[in-house]
Parts: structure tokens; C-alpha cells; sequence
């Protein structure tokens, strides 16, 4: 027997109750991702092409020149962090010579969501391992009696544990 007892019942069935799993999840997210990057570095080339192409393609991405105003506190950089599915660390040669860079990467691992790292001309291991231009700002860390150790422990293991994490490693074309 046919399981339709009249033509044209599919076409009337209600949609179902619930909804995607995906669509619950989204729920309390307002970016799909976070842009974390050295301006210097990256703003004006690489970063500002990756932000228009993912809002070309309706992505939303918290990028802190569009997002933040000028002297808002870290707590609300944090805040739009826990509020972001994604994030993408755009590590660069002076990526670890902000202190911002180092604290946005802590608390992006503390999040233990999906982390897309890019390479823009720096090494996966120089991350890692905080050799090449990221030993540098890293000796400056441990030389400046200022800076809190634990902290810098806490960046330092950061990096490691976004550097092992596969990505994209890009060389900078723009010379």
C-alpha cells in the first residue's frame, strides 16, 4: 500500500518543529569569525582582503578597526572573542610584539573552538617554538622586569599549541 492516502499531502506538510542543529548552535555568536592580527604587519594588505572577501561572501568578521573604538578595555576585546565561532590568528613577523596579539591568542586557545592559523611569512615552527622573529620579541618579554612571567609563560604556550595546528603558510608577495 502507499504510504500518501491523498495527492499533494507532502506538499502540505508542515515544516519540522525543530530546528538544525547547526541553527541552535549559532545562538548567542555575533561573528562567524575573528580576525586576530598585527596591524602593522598585515592591515593594509593580506588581512583587509581576507575581511572584504568573507563579507563579500556574508561572513561576519570582527576586525578591531571596524569593531572597536579607540580605547576600549581588553575585557571588551574578550568579550568579542567568546562571541566569535572561528578564529583566524594571522601569524607575522611582529605578531608577537603586541602584547594585544599575545593576549587575543590566549584567550582564542583558552576557547577550544575551531582556530584556522595563517603563516603570513613567518614559519609554522618559529610559532611553535618561538625561534626566527618570534624569539626576539620573546627575549624583550623575559629582559623587561615589568612584564609578568606567568603571562608570558601563558603566551609562550599559546602559540605553541596554535602553531601545531595545521594552516595556510603564505609568503608576503607585496616584498
Amino acid at each position: 500500500g502507499s504510504i500518501n492516502s491523498e495527492e499533494g499531502e507532502a506538499e502540505a506538510s508542515p515544516p519540522p518543529s525543530s530546528p538544525p542543529p547547526l541553527v541552535r548552535e549559532d545562538i548567542g555568536f555575533k561573528y562567524d569569525v575573528f580576525l586576530s592580527f598585527r596591524g602593522p604587519d598585515t592591515r593594509k594588505g593580506f588581512t583587509d582582503h581576507l575581511h572584504a572577501f568573507l563579507k563579500l561572501k556574508g561572513i561576519t568578521a570582527f576586525i578591531d578597526s571596524d569593531n572597536l573604538e579607540k580605547g576600549q578595555k581588553v575585557e571588551h576585546l574578550f568579550d568579542c572573542i567568546q562571541k566569535s565561532k572561528i578564529f583566524v590568528p594571522i601569524f607575522s613577523k611582529g605578531y608577537a610584539d603586541s602584547k594585544w596579539c599575545l593576549q587575543e591568542i590566549t584567550k582564542i586557545v583558552e576557547c577550544k573552538r575551531l582556530i584556522i592559523p595563517v603563516f603570513f611569512d613567518v614559519n609554522p615552527t618559529d610559532v611553535r617554538h618561538q625561534t626566527g622573529p618570534f624569539a626576539s620579541a620573546f627575549t624583550r618579554l623575559h629582559e623587561n622586569r615589568k612584564t609578568d612571567k606567568e603571562e608570558v609563560s601563558q603566551w609562550s604556550d599559546a602559540l605553541r599549541k596554535a602553531g601545531e595546528i595545521s594552516g595556510y603558510t603564505l609568503a608576503d608577495t607585496e616584498g
